[in-house]
């Protein structure tokens, strides 16, 4: 492998149908596809979010760190778009005219039951991780989806179901291996050198380079209690207020008690995603029985005859459940692959106000499609400091709610239900952000339709500045941009 042997020649066009071979000449021993192989097709279009594919001019796929450092080595060198594929999720998995760096084939996960640990390779997904942890009674905080990349939704905040117990994934972050714009290989740990880095990487996204291995503390874990509880409100004053009765509750439970609430567009119904974690409390025995009485939290909420938090009914589906098993996989049916088009927005506090509008944007002026997630980052996300991580997430206060606004739609000729679902999930972030809400750094922001960098200093608040200093430090060109991307500083 030679970088100088092609590095003096001028960048290719973003468009050039060129490029795959160009990289195949650079880079023998790595898979690499482009528009015209077998596969190509295949490939490109094995994304979560059918509204992000196009037609990278190359989709390589590197199958160790070293493999991933020669080509960052060829694409910096060419000054080629690069853009990272972890679980394809992303808003630039397969970006028109792009380099795609696909680690797919890197998903090796290992748990250190010793030091509590388990590290994840850089194209590993949910699924994996939570198939090897199982084997060893422990689990990290990640998100709710087992189709999910684990670095990509890990270095956004990445909030999940032990989130108020543990905090965010990026508050649990170990170590990473990351390849830098340089091509150098670098351990980040938060006892050397490169601690800064790590410190980065915990909510900065993909802005300092390509992570190819993630370790993050493990926590016990086995069986839980919980499961799906359907709130049925038909009225749009119902709906109001089991909203503002589980965002009054939430906070005062104890942290191992999680509800998840969803507003679904056009449905008389507010769902519910429910866990009680706590190790103690639910019967971890091989085929122990467990009933809603484990947890006087979720006793409280769900155990009366009438509807939960103001419902006129509720439909309980909780039971004992293995966490890695039954619980994390239980919304994928619910979270499927299609065209979506997406935002988020951090706030506060959840004033009477959002849920007025919120509940509106749902039940009565709606696209047809989509959903608006709540999700409680209180508890252990709380007790972290803004600076202790990259991640700001509106100044970790004690009752900050996690707002995800998604569209989805069947597509048509002339894009009218994109065009129609991308207006309301736009005007609902808005309504939110002029009531007091914060940017969040969620990767699939907007489908990056436009330039989000203006927004900046709205997602990482007071940390912009010191993200703005280690990105000159590892990437003083910008090469990683295709992001909510921070701007180095520029040199004295």
């Amino acid at each position: 492998f030679s970088v100088e042997s092609i590095k003096d020649a001028a960048p290719l066009p973003l468009t050039s149908l060129k490029m795959d071979s160009t990289l195949k000449t650079a880079l023998p021993k790595i898979n690499i596809l482009g528009p015209d192989d077998a596969g190509y097709d295949e490939e490109r279009m094995r994304c979560w979010n059918k509204d992000v594919i196009h037609r990278p001019a190359a989709i390589v796929q590197p199958t160790t760190t070293e493999e991933v450092s020669q080509a960052v080595k060829v694409a910096s060198s060419k000054k080629l778009d690069l853009v990272i594929a972890c679980g394809r999720h992303g808003h630039d998995c397969m970006k028109e005219g792009a380099m795609v760096l696909d680690l797919g084939k890197m998903t090796e996960v290992t748990v250190d039951k010793k030091s509590m640990t388990v590290t994840v390779g850089g194209g590993a997904r949910l699924g994996d991780m939570d198939k090897v942890c199982q084997q060893h009674g422990v689990a990290c905080v990640t998100g709710t989806n087992p189709d999910t990349g684990v670095v990509g939704l890990s270095t956004h905040g990445g909030a999940g179901y032990l989130s108020r117990q543990y905090g965010l994934a990026a508050d649990n972050f170990v170590a990473a291996e990351v390849v830098t714009a340089s091509g150098a290989i670098v351990h980040a740990t938060p006892a050397n050198e490169h601690k800064d880095l790590l410190w980065a990487v915990a909510g900065g996204g993909s802005n300092f380079g390509v992570i190819t291995a993630l370790t993050m503390k493990a926590h016990p874990m086995d069986h839980v209690y919980g499961g799906l509880v359907i709130n049925v409100a038909p009225t749009v004053a119902m709906a109001t207020r089991v909203v503002r009765t589980w965002r009054d509750w939430m906070p005062t439970q104890p942290r191992t008690v999680s509800v998840m609430c969803v507003l679904p567009c056009g449905a008389p119904v507010v769902p519910m995603a429910v866990v009680e974690s706590d190790q103690a409390l639910v019967p971890q025995a091989a085929g122990a029985k467990a009933s809603l009485s484990c947890s006087p939290a979720l006793q409280q909420a769900f155990g009366s005859g009438c509807g939960a938090f103001g419902a006129c009914v509720s439909v309980k589906m909780l039971g004992r459940k293995q966490y890695h098993t039954e619980l994390q996989p239980q919304l994928e049916a619910m979270q499927a692959e299609g065209h979506h088009y997406m935002s988020s927005v951090n706030v506060p506090h959840l004033t009477d106000t959002m849920v007025d509008a919120l509940v509106a944007a749902a039940r009565i002026d709606h696209p047809g499609g989509g959903e608006i997630i709540l999700f409680s980052l209180t508890g252990a996300v709380a007790d972290a400091k803004v600076e202790s991580v990259a991640y700001a997430g509106a100044g970790r206060g004690k009752s900050t709610v996690w707002i995800v606004i998604i569209g989805s739609w069947k597509p048509d000729a002339d894009g009218a239900n994109r065009a129609k679902t991308k207006a309301w999930v736009q005007r609902v972030k808005e309504e939110m952000k002029a009531l007091g809400g914060a940017e969040s750094a969620h990767p699939l922001e907007g489908n990056m339709d436009a330039d989000q960098g203006g927004l900046v200093q709205q997602v990482w608040s007071s940390n912009e500045l010191r993200l703005r200093e280690i990105k000159a430090k590892y990437d003083p060109d910008n090469f990683f941009k295709c992001n909510r991307n921070i701007k180095p500083t520029a040199a004295a």
